[in-house]
């Protein structure tokens, strides 16, 4: 039965931290958010921008942003996020956004579709993180 080493209690450590941090994003977003969040009103994308970061070895990253506004009760609420190409359904500037009546900074964006395909690859990353150097750790 082999030891491990420092270097895979690492690799456990990031494991549980990726399992751990896509989990809490689903929770938020269908639990958390979507008990909490119950009004609705209509918001406007004040901007979108495309952000190219051109970096040293000369390769280039590509990101999108997005501004947008809604108003409770004659309170405006800017907001910007970081949005994926493809992820705002729909078009033109019209948006829905559900936030909490209790605390209306509280929201989230229905047209933005949740990146949950990444969040459970990050899962399924940090569950393989996990089972190797256990696995192999116990055989070897």
């Amino acid at each position: 039965m082999g030891a491990m080493d420092s270097s895979d209690i690492l690799v456990i450590l990031i494991g549980v931290a990726l399992v751990a941090g896509g989990v809490f994003q689903i929770l938020r977003r269908y639990v958390f958010l979507k008990s909490r969040c119950t009004a609705q009103v209509g918001g406007n994308i004040l901007d979108a921008e495309r952000d190219v970061v051109e970096h040293g070895d000369g390769t280039t990253s590509i990101s999108y942003s997005m501004k947008y506004h809604y108003f409770v009760d004659g309170v405006e609420y800017v907001k910007k996020r970081k949005i994926g190409k493809r992820q705002l359904k729909g078009t033109g500037n019209d948006i829905t956004v559900f936030y909490d009546p209790s605390k209306p900074k509280r929201h989230y964006v229905s047209d933005l579709k949740f990146r949950i395909l990444i969040t459970l690859g990050l899962i399924a990353l940090g569950a393989l993180l996990i089972y190797y150097p256990i696995y192999y750790g116990l055989l070897g």
